[in-house]
């Protein structure tokens, strides 16, 4: 199994951004012995804008490649890593200071709504979002709602 990928130009040719379509492949011998390849699944897209990708939609290409990977039943774990790892070539993970920044990007997301919206949660109402969020035994939902 190998990772193909096909390029896309945008349909606006000044626009500096291509698409990375993956698509999960495997090779074969059809009858009379000849080499072929056949197309298990289509992994997902991701868009280049300039020479970079995204940080955003980097995550969110590996997720769901991940989860597509998980859901095809011929692909076994250690293929399934496998064909990561070869996306991950291409499409490099979060670093830490990524995610950091991400993380404090959506806070300001929510704060704004709340500003806009009403209904700012306390500093303590907070902590235990956090606390939950962090799948700790001790957390549950019903902490967060009473």
């Amino acid at each position: 199994m190998y990772v193909r990928w096909v390029v896309r130009g945008h349909k606006n040719v000044q626009a500096d951004v291509t698409f990375h379509d993956a698509y999960l492949v495997e090779s074969y011998r059809n009858d009379e012995g000849e080499p072929r390849q056949r197309t298990l699944s289509y992994l997902g897209n991701i868009r280049q804008i300039g020479d970079t990708f995204p940080v955003i939609e980097r995550e969110l290409f590996l997720l769901r490649a991940e989860l597509i990977l998980d859901s095809l039943p011929g692909v076994s774990p250690a293929d399934s890593s496998e064909v990561l790892k070869s996306l991950q070539q291409k499409v490099p993970p979060l670093d830490a200071d990524e995610v950091r920044i991400g993380f404090l990007n959506t806070l300001r997301w929510y704060f704004r709504w709340w500003r806009e919206n009403g209904g700012t949660p306390s500093d303590k109402e907070l902590l235990r979002m956090i606390e939950i969020a962090s799948d700790r035994p001790d957390a549950s939902l019903d902490r967060l709602i009473s």
